[in-house]
């Protein structure tokens, strides 16, 4: 096993990095010449609540990851298990955009390409394009998705490490895409402050000086952002 390499196709260069294919079944695999995943936000819906004429509420709905995959080129795994297979199965697939100040690695589940023909652009190259939907999950901590988003500025460098050897391979692992509640895992291990509720009243804190301060010898005081106080007595403890 070894890690996923990245091979330039012919001379154009554009877009992301890093993409990935992850075939319903069997190991990842380089995607070189992925350009784009260009997200579609026509399913999200809104609704406005008003009283005597006046708006007091607008509840958003967010609709499921849909877009347009383009490419230069694609693996041939990608064309003969997906594009030319009349069943269409789902797939995964990660990729890596630059920010500004620093990079984002995307990984997305359960993608579907919508019926139709895909779409040819002649100009220096073949650029191909096809649209997607997928079907979100389950997502600890959060709303259903079928998206997650990594800010490499933002995570821990081990955390990083792992997530990078499980999704592009590493001497002892195959690439492969790790499930949400992984995903998770891994940053919950790696958490500097844990909470421990031990289900009879009591809980313990673990954590370094400058998150736990002691106000006196049996009082203590969280203070990094991820304790919210809400009253006297009680934080609430975010996980991320």
């Amino acid at each position: 096993m070894t890690r996923l390499s990245w091979e330039d196709v012919g001379e154009f260069k554009a877009g992301l990095s890093r993409g990935v294919f992850y075939p319903t079944a069997g190991p990842g695999v380089a995607w070189n010449g992925l350009i784009s995943v260009e997200e579609d936000n026509s399913d999200l819906t809104s609704t406005i609540f008003y009283v005597d004429g006046r708006k007091v509420h607008n509840v958003g709905k967010l609709g499921w990851f849909s877009g347009t995959i383009s490419a230069y080129h694609t693996p041939e795994k990608f064309m003969q298990d997906v594009v030319l297979n009349r069943r269409k199965p789902t797939f995964g697939m990660s990729y890596r955009v630059e920010t500004d100040s620093s990079a984002q690695i995307h990984l997305v589940y359960n993608v579907m390409l919508t019926p139709g023909e895909q779409t040819r652009q002649y100009t220096d190259a073949t650029q191909l394009s096809w649209d997607f939907t997928t079907k979100p999950f389950t997502v600890p901590y959060a709303a259903s998705s079928a998206h997650l988003i990594i800010d490499v500025g933002e995570v821990y460098s081990s955390v990083l490490s792992e997530i990078e050897d499980i999704i592009y391979g590493s001497d002892a692992l195959s690439p492969s895409l790790p499930s949400p509640e992984e995903v998770c895992a891994i940053f919950e291990k790696a958490a500097l402050l844990a909470v421990t509720d031990h289900g009879d009243g009591t809980f313990t804190v673990i954590g370094p000086d400058s998150a736990i301060q002691m106000l006196d010898a049996t009082t203590f005081e969280i203070t990094w952002p991820s304790a919210v106080m809400v009253d006297d007595t009680s934080y609430r403890i975010s996980t991320f």
